[in-house]
């Protein structure tokens, strides 16, 4: 697989994201339901989006069939599903067996919107992402049968970011909803994944379009939207859940930040590599590529790594940053003997059936 060095780095920036907001650190000034673990999550969202549509697209162009559906499915699940049920069946036998049958809220990623997820609290930007994987070859399955032409797959997924926003309008505005019960919420949360499938759209129908996509300022602009948006919410984040009395934050927030962070991807898809003339280069670049390899692995373990060793092994302990390194280092440690032995082999086999 050829990798792209930018897309890596944005991988890597937004665990790295997630793994400072669960070190207990506050960055930007933001605290409450949105932290800058949240950041990285939404860049998790879009750059899914992005990678996930520009499969689908070049498929379902090719091939327009459930054929194509069921072999997607196929390979989303031999990538996510082993690994999720290898941690979950771990913390349900050896650390909380409490939930019992309600187990099963998980184990088909209803654990969001109908029980809670504190059992497993990583966990819910993966019910949103595993709706997306069922329902997006649907979507863009129906879009090209009945539109059969790129422009009309393009307004329909436009159409359906409208729509998107229209109800998470009225379910905020009717339900009074706080700010996390809408960013868990599958239903109301897919823009920031479809943003991503729009620009794949444009990418793959629009080349010359995505050229001028990929220019500096439209990546500064992007950046000035998403650090103007983290600013104002930076403001509104002190007493810690002012948040969800405020509506922007609720409704239209959710797309204005995954639309900033749409307009930096194609300025960090066109770094395809760098250049590694010496020792510093070659190893920055090799940590951000493994990074990225591992990212799904850190993802589902740094919470029982962090709490293990932090509760058991004090090294390091008044001096956070040198205590963050070292609970980072066992993570990796841990993510890549996983990766070897049972993600890495759980791939190979998703490539003999698919």
């Amino acid at each position: 697989m050829n990798r792209i060095f930018g897309l890596d780095f944005l991988r890597a920036i937004s665990i790295f994201l997630v793994l400072i907001q669960h070190q207990g650190w506050t960055l930007l000034g933001l605290t409450g339901p949105f932290q800058i673990g949240s950041f990285g999550v939404e860049i998790f969202f879009v750059l899914s989006g992005f990678l996930i549509g520009a499969i689908l697209i070049r498929d379902l162009t090719k091939n327009n069939s459930f054929r194509s559906i069921r072999k997607f499915w196929i390979r989303r699940w031999f990538r996510i599903l082993p690994l999720y049920y290898l941690v979950l069946l771990f913390k349900f036998i050896c650390i909380d067996h409490s939930l019992g049958y309600n187990i099963l809220y998980y184990v088909f990623f209803l654990q969001n919107n109908f029980y809670g997820i504190s059992f497993l609290s990583v966990s819910w930007s993966l019910v949103i992402e595993e709706w997306f994987y069922l329902f997006s070859p649907i979507f863009l399955f129906l879009a090209i049968k009945f539109f059969q032409s790129p422009k009309g797959v393009f307004n329909s997924v436009l159409l359906f970011l409208l729509f998107e926003n229209i109800i998470r309008f009225i379910y905020v505005y009717h339900g009074h909803i706080p700010f996390a019960g809408v960013n868990s919420s599958f239903p109301f949360r897919f823009d920031s994944l479809f943003l991503g499938v729009l620009l794949a759209h444009i990418k793959f129908h629009s080349p010359s379009i995505y050229l001028k996509l990929q220019s500096i300022y439209i990546m500064q602009l992007g950046l000035l939207i998403i650090f103007g948006y983290l600013w104002y919410l930076s403001m509104h984040s002190n007493p810690e859940h002012q948040i969800d009395t405020i509506f922007f934050p609720r409704t239209l927030g959710f797309f204005f930040l995954s639309f900033g962070i749409t307009l930096i991807i194609p300025f960090f898809d066109g770094i395809k590599s760098i250049p590694q003339s010496n020792w510093a280069l070659r190893s920055f670049y090799l940590f951000i590529t493994y990074t990225s390899i591992l990212t799904y692995s850190i993802y589902l373990i740094h919470m029982f790594v962090s709490s293990y060793f932090g509760n058991h092994y004090h090294l390091f302990l008044e001096i956070p940053l040198l205590q963050f390194a070292w609970r980072t280092a066992i993570t990796y440690l841990f993510a890549f003997v996983i990766y070897k032995y049972f993600e890495k082999p759980a791939l190979d086999l998703r490539d003999r059936f698919s």
